[in-house]
């Protein structure tokens, strides 16, 4: 047995050393693997640091790794690295499609007890739970990785909640939602949960 290939494990009645471990699991789960999921998988986490020693993954994070030949995808590794974060702001109309501007500044929120002083290259919200969860979804990334953010109908109750957006960006924004298409159940209900619905109400009421 090879030392610097791991205790070998049985799985499926495979013999399968640490290192293929690891291997198998990043190639079924977009081609990163944490310390955390490392622990899970009985799989001492020294072998993530041999195996990046050995330019056979890479570290992309803290506690984060990825293979060498995998697109470093920010999104999904910061929702690795803080799995409480919804994007939110500018990420959310990015990731929905609803923006025609590049990302320029990661936003998202956690819950209102949610520890933030750790989170960094973010901006972070904290709000309450309602707020929090209303309208939260998946959505891949450019890299067709799947992340947290808010649906559409979410997003356009944010930006006439904070007026974040001018003119332009607001029109754009709209007739994105518009294309995609908008549920307008769904949206009048969060109009009414994030206390938005006279900013909103031309939208639900002129189809």
């Amino acid at each position: 047995m090879c030392y610097n290939k791991g205790t070998k494990t049985t799985i499926e009645g495979v013999f399968m050393n640490y290192e293929d471990k690891i291997i198998e699991y990043m190639n079924n789960n977009e081609g990163y693997i944490t310390n955390k999921i490392t622990k899970e998988l009985g799989v001492p986490t020294i072998y993530l640091t041999r195996m990046v020693n050995d330019k056979s993954i890479v570290r992309v994070s803290r506690g984060i790794y990825a293979l060498s030949n995998v697109f470093e995808d920010d999104l999904f590794i910061n929702y690795l690295r803080y799995s409480k974060i919804i994007y939110s702001g500018n990420t959310a109309l990015v990731l929905n499609k609803m923006s025609n501007k590049s990302l320029k500044e990661i936003e998202a929120n956690v819950p209102s007890s949610y520890n933030t002083h750790r989170i960094n290259c973010i901006k972070v919200k904290r709000v309450n739970n309602e707020y929090y969860n209303t309208g939260k979804t998946f959505l891949k990334t450019e890299f067709g990785n799947d992340v947290p953010t808010y649906d559409k109908e979410r997003v356009l109750c944010d930006i006439f909640k904070y007026e974040s957006l001018d003119n332009e960006e607001l029109n754009f924004a709209v007739n994105a939602a518009k294309e995609i298409g908008i549920n307008y159940e769904k949206l009048y209900e969060y109009s009414i949960t994030l206390d938005v619905y006279e900013k909103i109400r031309y939208l639900i009421e002129i189809r």
